[in-house]
C-alpha cells in the first residue's frame, strides 16, 4: 500500500507538541467544546506531499462534543478484544482519499503511525492523506460533497473526519454506518455513536478533567460541590480560562451552570436551543460570581487552555480544569511537575470525540468498512492512546488491562457539552455576570 500527504495550507508546529481540544473536536474540541486545545503556535514551512515511513512512529485536538463514555472498572476488565472482520478482502477502485483535519499531532498520528500500521494489514490498498490544518476547510469539503451530489458526480472524498458529518448526513451526503458492515462498532459507546446520527465512527476522544498539585493538595475534591468549597477555602490557588478562550474553562463553566438545570432538560441544552431557558443558569452564575474573589490573583483568568497549564506548571496555583490529552502530554514532556495528578470529578466535566464518516458517493465503501473495523481494534486504538494521549474510540473495557490501569484516574465517563448556540450565549454572559467586563470585540 502506498500513501501520500497533501497539505492545503502552512501548518503550525505547536509549543508542547503532542498536546490537544481540546478537542476539541472537539476540541476538545477543542476547544470551546472540543475547539482548539492546542498550545501556542509557531509558523513552520508548508508541508509537502511525502511518503510516510513504513515503520510506525508518533503524535489532541478538540472535536465536537460527544456523549458519555463508559468508565473502566477499578481493576482492568477482561472483556473480549475487538476483532477484525473476517469477510473476504475488498478491492479498491483506485486511490482512496482520506480527508483528516486537526493539528500537526493528528497529521503525524496518521502519516507516521496509523497508515504504516494498516499497510502491514492491507499492503495492496493505496491510501492518500489530504490533511486540513486545524480543520479550517470543513465547509469547503462539505460544499465539494454537495456539488458532486448535485452534478451526479463523484467527489473524490472517501473518508472524512469532521464535526459537520451529522449535517452532511442529514443532507444525504454521508453513508449510514452500522455493525453489519463494521462489526466493531458494537464495541464503541452507543451514546457517542448515536450523537452523530450513525454517520460517523468515533476513533479518538478527550475530556476536561481536574489537575491538582499533590504536594499542596493532600485531599483533592472529587465532586463539584467539594471543588467549589475547596476554591473558597483556598484563596488564589485555583483559576480557569474565560469560556470563549478554550474548552477547559468553557466546560468548567458549563458544569457549574448545569447545577440549575433539571436532569430531564440537560439533553435539550446539549442538542437544541431556546434562549428563554437560560434563566436556569442563574444559580450557576451566582456560584461563579461568588468564586470570583477567590480566583488566582484576585480574579485573574489566563487567556487559554495552555496559559492555565503554564500557571499550574509554575506553581502559581494548585488546581485547575484542564484537557486530558494536553495535561498528559505536558506531564510526559516534564512541562508540569510530577506532583501534578489528574482526576475526573462527579458529575464529570464534558468531553468530545472525533469521528470518521464515509461519503455516500465513495466507490470504496467495502474497503473503508474493513479499514474502520481494523481501526476499532485494541492495537491501533492503543496507538491513539499512547501517541496523542487521547481516549480510545473503543469502550475502555476492550483495551489491554495495562492500558486501562495506566489511565484509570482519567478514563471515566464524561458529559456532553452545550449546543453551539447555547455556548455562544454562555461566552457573552460570562463576561457580564462573572468578570464584570464587556465581552471582547
Amino acid at each position: 500500500m502506498q500513501f501520500k500527504l497533501t497539505s492545503r495550507r502552512q501548518f503550525l508546529l505547536l509549543a508542547g507538541q503532542g498536546s490537544l481540544a481540546v478537542g476539541t473536536t472537539a476540541l476538545l474540541a477543542a476547544c470551546g467544546a472540543p475547539s482548539s486545545s492546542a498550545p501556542a503556535a509557531t509558523t513552520a514551512p508548508a508541508a509537502a506531499a511525502t511518503t510516510a515511513p513504513a515503520k510506525p512512529v508518533a503524535g489532541p485536538t478538540t472535536a465536537p462534543a460527544a456523549a458519555p463514555t463508559t468508565a473502566p472498572a477499578a481493576a482492568p476488565t477482561t472483556a473480549p478484544a475487538a476483532a477484525p472482520t473476517t469477510a473476504p478482502a475488498a478491492v479498491s477502485t483506485g486511490d482512496i482519499n482520506l480527508y483528516v483535519g486537526g493539528d500537526v499531532n493528528i497529521r503525524d498520528l496518521w502519516q507516521k503511525q496509523l497508515l504504516p500500521a494498516y499497510k502491514k494489514v492491507k499492503p495492496n490498498v493505496t491510501l492518500t492523506l489530504i490533511f486540513d490544518e486545524h480543520a479550517l476547510s470543513e465547509q469547503s469539503v462539505f460544499d465539494k460533497l454537495a456539488a458532486a451530489k448535485q452534478a451526479g458526480a463523484t467527489s473524490g472524498v472517501d473518508l472524512w473526519e469532521a464535526s459537520r458529518i451529522p449535517q452532511a448526513g442529514e443532507a444525504g451526503l454521508m453513508q449510514k454506518l452500522s455493525s453489519k458492515e463494521i462489526p466493531n462498532l458494537d464495541k464503541v459507546n452507543k451514546a457517542s455513536f448515536d450523537s452523530f446520527g450513525g454517520y460517523g465512527a468515533p476513533y479518538r476522544a478527550s475530556s476536561v478533567i481536574l489537575a491538582y498539585n499533590s504536594a499542596t493538595v493532600k485531599d483533592p475534591p472529587t465532586t463539584l460541590d467539594a471543588l467549589i468549597a475547596w476554591v473558597k477555602n483556598n484563596d488564589g490557588q485555583f483559576t480557569y480560562n474565560p469560556p470563549d478562550k478554550g474548552g477547559s474553562g468553557g466546560n468548567f463553566t458549563e458544569r457549574v451552570l448545569s447545577v440549575g438545570i433539571p436532569a430531564d432538560q440537560l439533553t435539550f441544552f446539549q442538542t437544541q436551543y431556546d434562549e428563554a431557558k437560560e434563566s436556569l443558569w442563574d444559580p450557576g452564575w451566582q456560584i461563579l460570581k461568588d468564586l470570583h474573589p477567590h480566583i488566582f490573583n484576585n480574579g485573574f483568568y489566563p487567556q487559554g487552555n495552555v496559559p492555565v497549564l503554564q500557571t499550574l506548571g509554575k506553581g502559581s496555583i494548585s488546581m485547575a480544569p484542564v484537557w486530558s490529552d494536553q495535561s498528559l502530554s505536558y506531564l510526559a514532556q516534564k512541562l508540569l511537575p510530577p506532583e501534578v495528578k489528574l482526576l475526573q470529578i462527579d458529575p464529570p466535566f464534558a468531553g468530545s470525540a472525533a469521528f470518521l464518516g464515509i461519503p455516500s458517493d465513495s466507490k470504496n465503501k467495502d474497503v473503508l468498512y474493513e479499514m474502520l473495523n481494523w481501526l476499532l481494534t485494541p492495537e491501533p486504538q492503543q496507538i491513539v492512546v499512547e501517541q496523542i494521549n487521547g481516549y480510545p474510540g473503543l469502550d475502555w473495557k476492550y483495551m489491554a488491562p495495562e492500558v486501562q490501569q495506566k489511565y484509570a484516574d482519567v478514563a471515566k465517563a464524561y458529559s456532553t457539552a452545550f449546543s453551539p448556540k447555547f455556548q455562544t450565549d454562555r461566552n457573552k454572559l460570562w463576561y457580564e455576570k462573572v468578570a464584570g467586563t464587556p465581552p471582547p470585540a
